[in-house]
């Protein structure tokens, strides 16, 4: 899926297609937000003014390109996770017994299907961390880009947390829908506080 041209990737988002959804586009958008980062810093690395950072920012961009292509693997994971639930709410259910088997592999597969949408908010939390950083040392020029950024994972990042929730809400077993849904919201209340505070910073700095 990662290989599609932009305009297919929407034309099949749009479409009566059961993938890719939002968990994909989600994972996109992330991944849209960790590359502006990787731009903030390549404008960074190599200037003369920037030199007393030059390791820190290479490192940033690092880990960015890393999570960066973590995410685009993830637009096609999140379809395949759909594929089996999809599969297990179709099921008979005429007996007894096939009620029971159709409630355990549902069961299975909403646990494999909040696997992703986790997986990109923990990506999307640590580039917004990154883009942090790069907002306080990256050029100066580019500090406009790193905002945005940090706006698309968090776009990402609360995106996937519904994701999450949609999955959660039809789980039998509360103890494992708890933790899902406690990771979860930690995960959003940790990215979405830095990033509201980076980006109230970048925005007073242009006041």
């Amino acid at each position: 899926m990662k290989e599609q041209s932009i305009e297919q990737f929407l034309t099949d988002l749009s479409a009566k297609k059961s993938t890719p959804g939002a968990g994909g586009a989600a994972a996109l958008v992330a991944a849209i937000g960790s590359a502006l980062g990787s731009m903030v810093g390549n404008f960074t690395i190599g200037k003369k003014k920037y030199e007393s950072v030059q390791l820190e920012v290479q490192e940033c961009v690092h880990e960015l390109e890393k999570i960066k292509m973590d995410l685009e693997d993830l637009i096609q994971k999140d379809a395949d996770a759909f594929y089996p639930l999809a599969q297990a709410y179709k099921l008979p259910k005429s007996t007894s017994a096939e009620v029971e088997y159709k409630e355990n592999v549902i069961e299975k597969a909403l646990v494999g299907a909040t696997t992703v949408p986790i997986e990109i908010m923990e990506k999307a939390v640590r580039a917004i961390e990154i883009l942090g950083s790069l907002s306080k040392i990256g050029n100066t020029m580019l500090i406009a880009d790193a905002g945005t950024g940090i706006l698309f994972c968090k776009a990402a990042l609360e995106g996937s947390s519904l994701s999450v929730y949609v999955n959660t809400a039809e789980m039998k077993n509360m103890q494992k829908k708890e933790a899902l849904n406690q990771k979860a919201n930690l995960l959003v209340e940790e990215g979405s506080f830095l990033a509201d505070k980076v980006y109230k910073k970048i925005k007073l700095s242009y006041k």
